[in-house]
């Protein structure tokens, strides 16, 4: 291992070690006990030493080295009590984890298996100090949803007992939550005596020195929870159907505190909690409100005596209670103070568009503005606000008339009503808005799903059918490249017309082909070792390959690997998880994660980062949740915006958001339906890809692997062309995940461009033409054993392809047999049934019939190279190739703001 750390391997880690203590969030601190003003300590639980920095699966990382919590606390000078208890239970953990491990020898599974876990010993005798700390750990991760069980959700006995004990012998006690989600918190009740409780969450590489800095009071927790933590996990109303095979989302767009705070059930800490070790008070200077924007002016000031630390302001609108579905209050902006001395104090500027207030009329498919009074709220956390303002809205405005898309057979909704009524607020500032003067209504234009338009430049025989297909006949052009295409010498049809309809199905497939084989997970590069997946390059005509790599907590490539006799490294941050990053609610912080990682993808030669992952935090058992980053979309989509804006200031390069759509549990997810009703995915589902898309553009998006109302992710024409681009104009390309179970076909039609990492090529020339079947020297057909990642078993198929034998066939198909030495049982069978003929000792011919499948239209591959090509157009790859120099991917782009705040 190389001896030194990169200079750039020193920035980003200080900059991971402050975004993990901006997102640490404080939730009990009874005494103020926090910070020790003592650095003597007892510190127990396997976390101490065993500290997750984050999830498993594409989400893990491969970084240099973690430093875990008792590490970081002995660099920063505390005095460990206990360290012959951690060293014993090390011993067992590690022996354990062997034991473990072992089973998966040589399983390609392995990465997707459930992370080792050990239960904490009781603790026998405790070590004297003036404080206890207890570490409280847990993971998961890709293909694996949580269970509410001791161990994982729950705490077990031991823990319990352990922390119980704790508190009653140390003078100060500490519960350190080392967790990538929600746990059940029910231990407080049953530990009076127990002082503080601070949610660590999953921090990344530099876990320990993060926690230390919390813990002495270097730093001050600002961070403020991005979910509800509830009393039980039945006052979660998704419990009823989480982790069915065909879930249906009853609760609508009651998606976390939109469910507590409108059927009045009380969490133990609420949406957007957090403590802090001194006091702030928020007042507001000004509100003002039109038909275009409401602004707040107001003052943030540190009222405490001795600690500086950071404010988060939340605004949260409430809107008039109709027949359409509404939510006590939905948070529609927020800011972060920059750190305050005692005394200090800080002038901020909230702007919300009144158009984002619309809600959803699923009966007449538009976005509407209601009449009523509007309640405007300001505080520091869901719970916590005071109402600043309100307006009036005279007459209903519709602002967008849509199609019906996404509909599912029977909506699954049964919260339709809010049960808390909002009361007017005398002495604020009350305003009138007026109908009139709003903007008329927007008329979505969308793609017609029974058209194609085919580019072509000669005569020539097309497949498909069932479709309105337009010929377009365009200039030749002689010796085409993509560089061409990006000096204006000809047009993108032009050249895709050009290109044969083989290389077109290769541009539309990652390199891994049907013969190779690969992990779900993804491993699929081969310029960049470990990466997930690479585009193949077709030099012929000037395109390059492009390099993805996962996860949401850094680049998962491999950390060693031999090239050119010589050991090379590829050290990447291991960043806190997705989760902890909006935990911060500071966008300006987490775009500049996403530009430090953009650096590091600049180093190794990756193209597509394959994060942010977004989806919403349905439900606390979501095994992927701690890639994610909240139950609420405005937070999700504006934290992912940031993320994704910092990663393409860097010149020719971008990020995939994913999962899209409605993937939000593991269970099944493969094969599973999600069912959600149409106001729920416009509300909560879509919104958050749409504000990301709006405000960030990504160079990519990747569709999910469950099927959406009946239909997979990945073959969904509706959201993926008639929303993702004719609604929200997206630019960008759209792939699919690691060996989904969309046909590629139906993905082409629908305008997923990408399949990946590949392996699917002959599915799709299959659909374009007769794939005649393929036989071994022996005259025997020949045979593939692939990876069947709905019964995740290995399958053998044997490949015939297009041709069917049959004896009544009028087409026939001829096996050499001359370096046969004897007929196969199959082909002996055949003879006897008149399926095949033996014409002389040297050939055989068999009867049959061709598959009626050529249903590929070459208008929809040339449809998705346009869009692949579009975007390769503005990679540094491609700047390389034709010398010239890369620009940001997001140059001269006409992006949004959802919300401004300053």
């Amino acid at each position: 291992m190389e001896s030194e750390m990169s200079q750039r391997e020193l920035t980003n880690a200080k900059l991971s070690q402050k975004v993990a203590e901006q997102g640490m969030v404080l939730l009990q601190n009874k005494g103020n006990i926090l910070p020790l003003k003592n650095k003597k300590i007892a510190l127990y639980g396997s976390g101490a030493f065993e500290t997750y920095k984050g999830g498993t699966g594409s989400g893990d990382v491969n970084q240099r080295r973690i430093i875990n919590i008792e590490s970081g606390l002995t660099q920063k000078g505390f005095k460990i009590t206990t360290l012959g208890w951690l060293n014993r239970f090390k011993k067992a953990y590690k022996k354990g984890r062997q034991e473990y491990w072992e089973k998966y020898k040589d399983n390609p599974l392995a990465i997707l298996a459930p992370v080792f876990s050990m239960d904490d010993p009781q603790i026998s005798e405790f070590q004297s100090a003036p404080t206890g700390i207890y570490v409280i750990s847990r993971s998961s991760g890709e293909g694996q949803d949580r269970k509410n069980e001791p161990g994982d959700f729950q705490l077990t006995e031991n823990e319990i007992s352990n922390i119980q004990e704790m508190s009653q012998f140390y003078e100060n006690s500490v519960v350190l939550l080392n967790v990538g989600g929600v746990i059940d918190t029910s231990f407080i009740e049953k530990c009076p005596l127990l002082n503080s409780v601070l949610l660590v969450s999953q921090p990344g590489m530099q876990a320990g020195l993060a926690i230390a800095d919390i813990l002495d009071g270097t730093t001050t927790p600002s961070g403020k929870l991005t979910d509800t933590w509830a009393k039980d996990f039945k006052d979660y109303y998704s419990s009823n159907s989480f982790g069915q095979k065909n879930p249906n989302y009853q609760e609508g767009i009651y998606v976390g505190y939109r469910y507590f705070d409108s059927f009045g059930i009380t969490p133990r800490y609420e949406f957007g909690f957090g403590l802090s070790y001194t006091k702030f008070f928020i007042q507001t200077t000004k509100v003002r409100a039109d038909e275009k924007n409401i602004d707040v002016d107001l003052q943030v000031q540190n009222i405490g005596e001795t600690y500086h630390g950071s404010e988060v302001v939340q605004l949260y609108i409430s809107n008039p209670q109709t027949d359409i579905p509404t939510p006590y209050q939905s948070l529609q902006g927020y800011a972060k103070t920059r750190n305050l001395y005692p005394g200090e104090e800080q002038e901020m500027h909230l702007s919300v568009p009144v158009k984002n207030l619309a809600s959803y009329d699923d009966k007449r498919a538009v976005s509407v503005l209601v009449p009523g009074v509007y309640v405007i709220r300001l505080g520091n956390s869901s719970k916590n606000t005071k109402v600043i303002g309100e307006f009036k809205l005279d007459e209903e405005v519709i602002l967008k008339q849509f199609d019906h898309k996404l509909v599912p057979d029977s909506d699954p909704t049964i919260l339709r009503s809010n049960n808390v009524e909002f009361k007017r607020t005398d002495k604020v500032p009350f305003f009138l808005l007026k109908a009139v003067n709003f903007p008329e209504t927007e008329k979505i234009k969308y793609s017609d799903e029974h058209d194609v338009t085919t580019y072509i430049d000669h005569e020539r025989e097309l497949p498909g059918n069932d479709l309105n297909q337009t010929v377009s006949r365009v200039n030749p052009a002689v010796n085409p490249k993509l560089v061409d295409v990006f000096n204006g010498k000809i047009s993108m049809n032009q050249l895709v017309a050009r290109i044969p309809d083989k290389t077109l199905i290769n541009l539309v497939e990652g390199i891994v082909t049907p013969e190779q084989s690969g992990s779900i997970v993804g491993n699929g590069a081969q310029e960049v070792p470990g990466a997930a997946g690479q585009t193949v390059e077709s030099l012929d005509f000037g395109i390059p390959t492009t390099i993805n790599a996962d996860g949401p907590a850094g680049l998962r490539l491999t950390k060693t690997f031999e090239a050119d006799g010589k050991t090379k490294h590829q050290y990447a941050t291991a960043w806190p998880i997705g989760t902890l990053l909006a935990q911060t609610w500071d966008q300006e912080l987490v775009r500049k994660v996403g530009h430090a990682i953009g650096v590091e993808m600049k180093e190794f030669g990756v193209t597509m980062w394959l994060a942010p992952g977004m989806n919403i935090h349905r439900n606390p058992l979501g095994g992927r949740n701690f890639e994610y980053f909240a139950e609420d979309p405005v937070l999700s989509g504006t934290i992912s915006a940031a993320e994704a804006l910092g990663v393409q200031e860097n010149p020719g390069i971008g990020v995939t958001i994913k999962h899209f759509l409605g993937n939000n549990q593991e269970t099944l997810r493969n094969t599973g339906n999600s069912i959600i009703g149409e106001q729920a995915l416009r509300e909560i589902y879509l919104k958050n890809f749409q504000i990301t898309v709006e405000c960030a553009q990504p160079m990519a998006v990747m569709t999910s692997y469950n099927k959406l109302n009946g239909t997979f992710a990945g073959e969904n024409f509706e959201s993926i062309t008639n929303i993702l681009r004719d609604e929200w104009k997206f630019e960008g390309l759209v792939m699919t995940d690691w060996y989904s179970l969309a046909d590629p076909v139906k993905s082409m039609y629908a305008g997923n461009d990408l399949i990946m990492p590949g392996s699917s090529q002959d599915k799709l020339l299959a659909a374009i033409g007769n794939l005649a079947p393929e036989f071994d020297k022996n005259g025997m057909v020949k045979s593939r054993k692939s990876f069947d990642i709905a019964t995740f078993s290995e399958i053998t198929t044997e490949l015939w392809n297009d041709f069917v034998p049959d004896e009544a066939g009028d087409e026939v198909v001829k096996i050499d047999l001359k370096n046969s030495d004897k007929l196969t049982d199959d082909i002996t069978d055949m003879i006897y049934t008149g399926v095949a003929q033996i014409i002389d000792n040297h050939c055989l011919i068999v009867s049959g019939y061709w598959k009626d499948n050529n249903n590929l239209y070459i208008g929809d591959l040339q449809k998705s190279v346009k869009n692949i090509l579009s975007t390769i157009i503005k990679t540094d790859r491609f700047s390389k190739l034709i010398g010239e120099a890369a620009v940001p991917y997001n140059f001269k782009m006409d992006l949004q703001n959802y919300f401004i705040s300053k």
